[in-house]
């Protein structure tokens, strides 16, 4: 299910809210847990029925090792279940989403005739993984209790953020479903979720949608791109990533609050980074935890001197790169990054004018997102080829056209017979205003801040409701969240 869907703002959150607060007014503290389990299976499962089956397993397997050493827990036992836990997780993640990536490359290099498996990637499925693995590895090490099984439940299905993140620990989520104080209704808690939630919808449909249109007429047209065309294409997509996944985890952080579950931050104004290594601080910050507790650490880190630290910084980006889809363009980001990363920690000299830093990292990064966009490596090449090819073709007007947003739909129409040769300015102005409006929401506080700090007057609320209103009449055109292939 959509967050961005007329079925989830208007059936299925008060129908999940409501049953909440009841039944927990009516102090069937566990019937509303199990509740809220049962309604969030719903949400996974609106998408496919038999995705049921992989999370339900992924949750049975791991709930059963962490009961195994409940009941017998000596040092030879948790590492026996670390290294099945381990192998189990990511025999189910590499299966669903790395096998016919795996079969490919083995029938190129080989010249193997192995036939690709016909399977389809269960939603989140790496989100739940490296949760329930983060919470395994915690147990084996002695850091986490075995909790019982309406409480992991919990922690592993909690709708806002299982298909799509943030990363949330066990170690917070389960703490707060305990918490009776926090189940009920409070007018403030549900005051800033819908604050957030609204202004992480706005900024996935008004804003990334829109840009989405115009990389997606790039991307599909790159041998026809001039510089200036291929350039904002490469930035169209850097923003509407960002206003995507960004918008996706204000919801996700919206709805919690709205629930009284904290979720974790995610974003932190990204392209206001003055480095790479900054910009990792800022982006996904979830993800970027887990890899650097869970495997950059235990690597070493930064403990063994210079060349090992680059060494671990490279394998945690490739890692990372990795994760995010079985494609060798998903693993070249990861590695542009990791040497970003690398280059920033050796400290071979510095630059002291601060918006000179930022611009250099954000050209850095939406170089990067160029192969992470591409099918293909050759695709990401080519893009760079036409962005530096300093020619101009007119493909601006193109572009422009394609990144037409419904809104102005009746305006070019009435153009088209009255005055057509003002069609391409009109266009090509709207373009100019997107990009004005994505760059002022850029250079802005985020909807995490501003819902922390900003107080609720009669003039915010009605700019809030115009917003709301706004985002729900362009639901028309409803698109999925691209972290959802991940």
């Amino acid at each position: 299910m959509l967050f961005n869907s007329y079925v989830f703002i208007f059936l299925f959150l008060p129908l999940a809210l409501a049953g909440w607060l009841i039944l927990n007014k009516c102090r069937q503290y566990k019937l509303a847990q199990g509740y809220l389990i049962g309604m969030s299976l719903w949400f996974y499962a609106y998408f496919n029925v038999s995705f049921l089956w992989v999370i339900a397993g992924s949750c049975l397997f791991n709930y059963g090792l962490s009961l195994i050493l409940s009941k017998k827990d000596t040092p030879k036992m948790r590492k026996t279940l670390m290294l099945l836990g381990c192998l189990g997780n990511l025999g189910a993640l590499g299966y669903f989403k790395y096998c016919n990536f795996f079969l490919e490359n083995i029938n190129a290099l080989f010249r193997a005739g192995f036939q690709m498996k016909n399977i389809l990637l269960p939603l989140g499925i790496s989100f739940f993984t490296f949760q329930q693995l983060s919470f395994l590895i915690d147990r084996c090490r002695g850091e986490a209790p075995h909790y019982g099984l309406l409480d992991y439940l919990s922690f592993v299905t909690f709708f806002p953020s299982l298909i799509s993140g943030p990363i949330v620990l066990h170690a917070a989520t389960v703490s707060q479903f305990r918490d009776i104080s926090r189940r009920h209704f409070d007018e403030e808690s549900f005051a800033k979720g819908v604050m957030q939630f609204t202004m992480g919808l706005g900024k996935k449909v008004l804003l990334a949608d829109t840009l989405m249109l115009a990389v997606n007429y790039g991307y599909e047209n790159i041998g026809s791109l001039d510089t200036v065309s291929a350039l904002l294409t490469a930035c169209f997509y850097t923003l509407e990533l960002y206003f995507d996944f960004s918008g996706y985890s204000d919801m996700a952080i919206g709805v919690g609050k709205m629930f009284r579950i904290t979720i974790p931050e995610n974003f932190n104004s990204p392209y206001k980074a003055v480095s790479v290594k900054d910009f990792w601080k800022r982006w996904h910050i979830t993800l970027s935890s887990f890899l650097q507790t869970y495997i950059y650490f235990p690597l070493g880190g930064s403990r063994r001197g210079k060349s090992r630290t680059i060494v671990n910084t490279l394998i945690t980006f490739l890692i990372s790169g990795l994760w995010h889809g079985a494609n060798w363009t998903f693993v070249f980001w990861g590695l542009l990054h990791g040497i970003g990363v690398a280059f920033n920690s050796l400290k071979l000299f510095s630059i002291k004018k601060k918006w000179l830093c930022r611009l250099f990292t954000f050209s850095y990064v939406c170089m990067a997102f160029v192969f992470f966009r591409a099918d293909s490596l050759a695709d990401g090449f080519h893009l760079l080829g036409r962005i530096l090819s300093f020619q101009y073709n007119g493909s601006l007007v193109n572009l422009a056209a394609a990144m037409e947003p419904s809104e102005i739909y009746i305006v070019t129409k009435a153009l088209s017979m009255m005055a057509p040769g003002l069609i391409s300015l009109v266009q090509i102005g709207m373009m100019l205003l997107i990009t004005i409006i994505s760059a002022v929401v850029l250079t802005r506080s985020t909807a995490q801040q501003i819902t922390e700090q900003k107080k609720i007057t009669g003039r915010f609320t009605v700019a809030l409701a115009f917003l709301f209103a706004w985002s729900v009449i362009s639901l028309s055109g409803v698109s999925s969240f691209v972290y959802f292939n991940f």
